[in-house]
């Protein structure tokens, strides 16, 4: 009896004892941090991939000083990010005219270069000089690259303020024009200390070489108008690291180069680069997560490399979704005599992935990675960072990390059994053993106290 509760006071240390630590792992890098903040993040380098055997990063844990596992997350990637628009200045040209034309009918110049850009804008010959009025602005839009969102205005206002309401127009040739935003009210007002500014008109996205801003004939005219073009947020593509991986070997089979990536790298684009200048080859791309598994299809695509006079062209980046697959193989068409002398080569682009970690306890903190039997202890983003999807409360402050050290070494990688599994495996047999045992012995005295009981019966 004495034994059995030794086991299963055994139980609780041998748990313990299986907690990860940093011998556990292949590989290791030190994690430079002053250890002032309460969050930090580091970007996961190309090596890292070459030394894990999850395509997740489940086996990788940041420690600290005394060896201890600390909470942390990935961040998700974004392969995007939005560009916040710019603020431009419009070149602007009053439009003169009498009180009674329409805009439509006043007679108007306009000098333009060859792009399109106005140089200048003048009345004609039937506007009488003496009675010139300012009927409006014409403002030049045609150097933006992208669509306006919004105008917004500055002008001059006397000391009773301004209130009124203009209308916004495009036009891509000065003839035909499109109304933008009609009745849209300007106010620039001061009273009792407080100031009201409405100065910014909302176009919707709108692309034209030219606007034309105009107002009631009964409206005092805004005078040495100012005009801001909002521009539309662009999408960025986010940066990408690039590594080049040359060709394992040449397969038997002609056409098919084979490549290595050295771990489950998850990229997302990809170059191929040809051998030999004036080649074009259609390919086929496959991949697998190990080598003794078959050939999955992935994408199929043509590859180039061309002269052209001195500059030379080349075929563009392939978007892919790899799923961190570590074998990868090019077939090529041999049609037209393949790729010809040498060996083609690939590059891998992936947007850096970044860690963060909560810095618990003392430091030197260290990154470790590599080991197969370790079980995926990555946290939620939100649950290590309070407010992650709502301008997070707390910052993050980056970190660096050291070279690549060797910690239990690339046997860590192989699947094996550790002397701890063996261990708890080991005391789990020996309790049902002993329960066996027990309930064996209870059946016996039960058995042997059956007949002694029928006897007693028989003597009364």
């Amino acid at each position: 009896m004495k034994a059995i509760v030794f086991i299963f006071m055994m139980m609780p240390s041998l748990a313990l004892a299986a907690a990860d630590k940093p011998d556990d792992f292949a590989y290791g890098m030190t994690i430079h941090a002053d250890g002032q903040q309460a969050l930090y993040e580091i970007e996961i380098p190309p090596a890292l991939y070459r030394g894990v055997s999850r395509s997740d990063l489940g086996d990788i844990r940041v420690f600290n000083g005394q060896g201890e596992v600390v909470p942390h997350a990935l961040r998700p990637r974004a392969v995007t990010s939005t560009e916040r628009g710019a603020s431009v200045s419009l070149p602007v040209f009053p439009l003169l005219g009498r009180a009674d034309d329409r805009l439509e009918d006043l007679h108007v110049l306009v000098d333009k270069r060859s792009d399109g850009t106005i140089v200048s804008v003048r009345g004609g010959a039937k506007v009488s000089a003496p009675r010139n009025q300012l009927r409006g602005y014409l403002l030049d839009a045609s150097a933006l690259k992208r669509s306006v969102q919004a105008v917004r205005f500055e002008w001059q206002s006397d000391a009773d303020g301004f209130a009124g309401r203009v209308r916004v127009e495009g036009s891509d040739d000065l003839s035909a024009w499109n109304t933008l935003a009609d009745h849209a009210a300007l106010v620039q007002l001061t009273f009792g200390g407080h100031r009201l500014e409405q100065n910014r008109v909302d176009l919707r996205a709108v692309k034209y070489k030219y606007l034309r801003i105009s107002w009631p004939e009964n409206q005092k005219p805004l005078e040495s108008l100012r005009v801001f073009a909002e521009l539309t947020a662009s999408t960025v593509s986010a940066p990408r690291v690039w590594q080049k991986i040359t060709a394992e070997g040449v397969s038997a089979k002609a056409g098919d180069y084979s490549y290595d990536l050295g771990g489950p790298s998850p990229f997302d684009r990809l170059r191929i680069e040809l051998p030999q200048v004036n080649s074009l080859v259609q390919l086929q791309i496959l991949a697998r997560a190990k080598s003794a598994e078959e050939w999955r299809p992935v994408a199929s695509a043509i590859a180039y490399r061309l002269r052209n006079r001195d500059a030379e062209v080349t075929s563009p980046e392939i978007s892919l979704n790899s799923g961190g697959e570590r074998y990868w193989l090019l077939r090529v068409d041999q049609r037209g005599g393949g790729v010809g002398t040498g060996v083609p080569a690939l590059e891998i682009g992936w947007v850096p992935q970044k860690l963060v970690f909560a810095a618990r306890g003392n430091g030197p903190f260290q990154l470790a990675y590599g080991n197969s039997r370790a079980k995926a202890a990555l946290f939620a983003i939100d649950a290590l960072i309070p407010g992650y999807k709502t301008d997070a409360e707390f910052k993050v402050r980056a970190a660096t990390l050291g070279e690549p050290i060797t910690l239990a070494g690339p046997a860590r990688l192989r699947a094996q059994m550790g002397y701890k599994k063996w261990a708890l495996w080991t005391v789990l047999l020996l309790a049902v053993a002993a329960l066996a045992w027990m309930a064996y012995r209870l059946l016996r005295q039960v058995a042997k106290a059956s007949p002694d009981s029928q006897r007693v019966d028989d003597a009364k």
